[in-house]
């Protein structure tokens, strides 16, 4: 009896730091997003890092750039011009200078 309910708080404590880990992790971590989106220049590096302080500073909606990530992810090819000329277009109509 005893040694079932260590079993399931030690799985109880490894799932709570799991699901907190995911959270933390989100998909606008710049080094995860750099990676599915394959970065290829210095610029390119740029562009998601200054995007991400825009978030950080509340000038950028967190959520419009996590649905243009999550759609230019989708691409076959070419995901992160995608996700510049999506993120850029969907910006300026809300009159978002990047």
């Amino acid at each position: 009896m005893m040694r079932n309910c260590l079993f399931f708080s030690v799985a109880f404590v490894l799932l709570l730091a799991v699901v907190n880990g995911q959270t933390q992790a989100g998909p606008l971590d710049a080094n995860s997003m750099k990676a599915v989106l394959r970065t290829a220049t210095p610029e390119e590096d740029g562009f998601i890092d200054r995007v991400l302080m825009l978030v950080d500073r509340g000038t950028l909606p967190l959520d419009m750039v996590e649905s243009t990530f999550l759609w230019a992810r989708k691409k076959p090819q070419r995901k992160f011009q995608y996700f510049k000329w999506g993120l850029t277009y969907r910006a300026q109509q809300q009159g978002i200078n990047l």
